[in-house]
């Protein structure tokens, strides 16, 4: 099929239009394999990119068209019948008319969802020119994004095939549509058991903020202003949102609840070790510690200091001149915790609690509760690290960063019933496993949280990161050191948990950015100025470059 497809558009190679014909026909059937082909077709020079950009592109939205006005022609006639009763429909009338964008954004970029979505937009009458622009602008952003990906990889990949090329892209394509058939089914699917990854924890970046970016571009226009998050948190630099310093951040608890946070100082990289060892005794710090960057995201530089050596060569390591904190050991990884929580997450020793006041709020709302666990693998005498690593039904999803963190002991054999951790930082990205323990909250938590919040001068927006022994005692507000408080870039983390599901996520992420958005644009009028997308851009520009000099988080 694959073959005839491309023989065909060689022969109408001299009409262009013809070739747009097919391609926008053959997305009537299947979008993104079509997308696919036509890409590669390109790459191969029996197409232009403009015409397979126009053809596809004009075919998807004919056919988003199609599944919205065959829901528009046939909803008088379900109307009524079985579960289709006329107050459902009037519910669903009522959701699409303020939810209309959204719907569409997400179900474009997640498969198996759009027919379902189209046609019920359709059936519930949603407003045509907000689904019809939306639907377009979604489709024609997504037909960019793998046409030219696919022609990229083309260019590379088809060369090499030679003669093979279509049969083995035929294949390719094949491969896809079952892919896509899967992961449309897996969302509606009723697991037998508790899942171990979610369908899409570790999509790329890049794909799984597409529906985020275009609730993010709703907001700015109907606030206006892009970067209107960055005035949440007027006592943070940028809001917290990037560059800020987490000793900043730190200072401004007041002393009277400094007992809930773990004791720090800042170091500059380069500094002697025996000026580092005399500010920790006038700290009252002892080792273990913990060394981190001032300036940090996502877990990068992170790692536990046992002795004075490994602060020497923590401290030589670290970009000279710039600061890195050393913080108090507080809790968590610790030998001999108890673990027998009635919640089954006993073995927790880290949480990110996600807390926010709206304007206008008396009270603020811990909006989620994400508890972290520390993964590790056990050996059996037999295997190596890195086999075991390969064999773990979770592990071997983020085989890669494990590797490259532990890449001096892969091929140690561990002992029968050693247990080797495989992450110390509490970051997602680095391979700790999250958990949903937003259920878990208490008004003893509630309290100290809100009480923790409210003494931090103009903090409206943020996330804590809490370091614990006794997972009870720290639901009651008892056992909690912070070791960070995050801002405007904070995220509600329990959405990593392997029992949520896409759509759960999207709807966190999107209701977390509307709060954001309402904050900064109160703010606004208080007369806080957010940053300017120069500034912006520069201190963006300022921390990816410094972060390339952070050593190896463990």
């Amino acid at each position: 099929m694959t073959e005839f497809f491309s023989a065909l558009m060689a022969k109408l190679a001299g009409a262009p239009w013809l070739q747009g014909v097919v391609a926008a026909l053959a997305t009537f059937v299947l979008e993104d394999p079509t997308t696919v082909g036509a890409g590669l077709l390109v790459a191969d020079g029996k197409m232009a990119f403009v015409t397979a950009f126009i053809g596809v592109s004009a075919g998807i939205a004919l056919g988003d068209l199609g599944l919205y006005g065959g829901g528009r022609l046939l909803g008088p006639r379900l109307a009524g019948r079985g579960p289709l009763t006329f107050e459902r429909l009037e519910r669903a009338e009522g959701w699409f008319q303020n939810n209309v964008i959204q719907a569409v954004v997400f179900s474009r970029f997640v498969p198996g969802m759009r027919l379902p979505t189209y046609f019920g937009a359709g059936l519930a009458r949603a407003p045509f020119w907000r689904f019809a622009v939306t639907a377009i602008v979604a489709s024609v952003v997504w037909t960019l994004i793998l046409l030219t990906a696919t022609v990229a990889l083309g260019r590379q990949i088809l060369p090499i095939l030679g003669r093979w090329r279509w049969p083995v892209a035929a294949v390719a394509l094949f491969l896809l549509v079952l892919l896509q058939r899967r992961a449309g089914s897996r969302e509606s699917e009723e697991p037998k058991d508790p899942p171990v990854v979610s369908s899409f924890e570790f999509w790329p970046p890049w794909l799984f903020y597409i529906p985020v970016a275009f609730k993010w571009l709703r907001l700015a226009i109907r606030h206006r202003g892009l970067l209107l998050p960055t005035a949440a948190n007027p006592s943070i630099e940028g809001g917290g949102f990037i560059g800020e310093s987490k000793s900043d951040i730190l200072d401004l608890v007041p002393v009277s609840e400094r007992r809930w946070v773990a004791r720090w100082i800042t170091v500059v990289g380069g500094e002697d070790v025996d000026v580092v060892g005399q500010a920790m005794r006038e700290a009252g710090l002892d080792f273990p510690v913990v060394a981190k960057p001032d300036v940090g995201q996502r877990g990068a530089g992170v790692q536990p200091v046992h002795d004075r050596s490994e602060l020497r060569a923590y401290t030589e390591a670290f970009p000279e001149g710039v600061t890195f904190l050393v913080q108090e050991f507080a809790g968590g990884n610790r030998p001999g915790c108890p673990e027998d929580h009635p919640s089954g997450l006993g073995d927790a020793r880290e949480a990110g609690i996600m807390w926010w006041r709206r304007p206008g709020d008396d009270e603020g709302l811990i909006s989620s509760i994400t508890l972290k666990i520390f993964p590790e693998v056990r050996g059996d005498g037999r295997r190596t690290l890195g086999e075991l690593i390969d064999a773990d039904p979770r592990a071997r999803h983020i085989a890669r960063t494990y590797r490259n963190r532990h890449r001096g002991d892969l091929d140690r054999v561990l002992d029968d019933g050693e247990a080797f951790p495989l992450v110390f930082a509490g970051n997602h990205c680095q391979g700790a496993v999250f958990r949903d323990g937003t259920a878990l909250v208490t008004p003893e938590l509630s309290a100290r949280i809100e009480g923790l919040a409210r003494s931090i001068p103009d903090f409206w927006f943020g996330r804590f990161d809490i370091r614990f022994d006794d997972l009870g005692d720290f639901l009651i507000g008892e056992d909690l050191k912070i070791i960070e408080i995050n801002g405007a870039s904070a995220e509600a983390t329990h959405i990593w948990d392997a029992s949520i599901t896409l759509r759960e996520a999207y709807r966190v992420l999107f209701e977390q950015f509307e709060v954001l958005f309402s904050i900064g644009a109160a703010n606004r009028r208080r007369g806080i100025k957010p940053l300017s997308l120069r500034r912006f851009l520069r201190d963006l520009g300022a921390y990816r470059k410094m972060e390339k000099g952070y050593p190896q988080t463990r």
